[in-house]
């Protein structure tokens, strides 16, 4: 009996060590780029998911010289403008900082390679002026919906204060740092790192967590997020750069921003 469960005990551990074999053997003839993109896109999307929050400000600052800070940013009377900030500061480190560093000195690569080269292919010009004419009549009929209204800006006053203001002038320039930040992180980091071995099928890769990232949207923003990531990344895909789409994002960001506050009678009426 004794042999029998001594048997059956390396029987078992032969199992265990051909199926960790199997797991090591199938890991390591992973692509290393395309390994590091994909649970690196996981681990830096939770991240940022929980860590945007005001109250992490609050309680990463509580116990240190920064509890203060921490306290009155989250609970500020005058505008959630240091929340925001605090969002952005979040989506910028784990959308740019981590896997440019990585990038950088890790994987050895310039970061042209992964988006932010200068060039453009003839055309794309012209072609970002025509989507600007078709998106900013668009933005202005999407801001004029409850849901839209209701949804931007993103910033708010609460003590009555003029939106027209420094105030706004310093959340847009946070604001776009969040878009540059996003936009590398997927037209850029996400599409050049998968397109070595995965050719135009990293395009649609990346659609799928970046629609996802809308899903707290206004339902026709987060369906428009599947065209707006398939378009953006064959644009990046094609130029190997992200400022193009980087500005047609921003201008429809700010344009949603001051069409929003036009329609609220808070600028320019």
């Amino acid at each position: 009996m004794q042999n029998n469960l001594e048997h059956e005990n390396g029987s078992e551990e032969t199992a265990i060590s051909g199926i960790a074999a199997r797991f090591r053997s199938d890991l390591t003839s992973l692509d290393k780029r395309v390994l590091f993109a994909l649970i690196y896109a996981a681990a830096g999307l939770t991240a940022i998911n929980f860590l945007k929050e005001p109250n992490a400000l609050e309680w990463l600052t509580r116990g240190t010289p920064l509890a203060e800070f921490g306290r009155s940013a989250v609970h500020s009377e005058h505008s959630n403008l240091a929340n925001l900030a605090w969002w952005v500061f979040v989506s910028v480190f784990f959308y740019f900082v981590v896997p440019a560093i990585w990038v950088r000195f890790v994987q050895k690569r310039p970061l042209p390679e992964i988006g932010l080269a200068l060039s453009l292919e003839p055309g794309f010009l012209k072609l970002l002026v025509f989507c600007l004419a078709i998106m900013l009549p668009i933005t202005y009929l999407m801001s004029l919906t409850p849901g839209f209204a209701a949804k931007y800006p993103f910033l708010k006053v609460f003590d009555g204060s003029p939106y027209l203001s420094t105030t706004l002038l310093l959340w847009e320039l946070i604001y776009f740092a969040q878009f540059f930040g996003l936009e590398f992180f997927f037209r850029g980091f996400l599409v050049h790192s998968l397109k070595p071995k995965l050719g135009a099928y990293s395009i649609l890769a990346m659609t799928v967590p970046y629609t996802m990232i809308h899903f707290q949207k206004p339902m026709p923003e987060a369906f428009a997020a599947i065209f707006a990531g398939l378009f953006l990344g064959w644009i990046s895909y094609r130029n190997g750069t992200i400022w193009l789409g980087l500005v047609l994002h921003c201008s429809v960001a700010f344009s949603m921003d001051i069409f929003s506050l036009y329609n609220a009678g808070l600028i320019l009426k």
